[in-house]
């Protein structure tokens, strides 16, 4: 899939006056990852909110779990992306 690029602040990269565009699959899961259901108004339920769980008591299984579900809302295959993903439990 190939979209405009996003740098790190998750603005367009802008090079010579025009958008660069690229891969953006990593791109479009990062940006589920950190939006809260209620966010995109084209599909209020998407949206991991990964913010949600920092300190939380939920444990691998349940964030994969969601996780999965909110990827496959915009058909993407958590099997496809998962050793792209790094977890970090404290």
């Amino acid at each position: 899939m190939k979209d405009i690029l996003l740098n790190e602040n998750n603005e367009p990269v802008i090079i010579g006056g025009d958008f660069r565009t690229g891969k953006s699959e990593l791109q479009e899961v990062a940006i589920i990852l950190q939006l809260r259901q209620g966010e995109l108004k084209s599909d209020p339920i998407l949206g991991v909110n990964l913010q949600h769980f920092i300190k939380s008591k939920e444990n691998r299984t349940a964030i994969e779990r969601k996780i999965r579900i909110q990827l496959q809302r915009d058909g993407k295959r958590y099997e496809d992306i998962v050793n792209n993903i790094k977890y970090n439990y404290g």
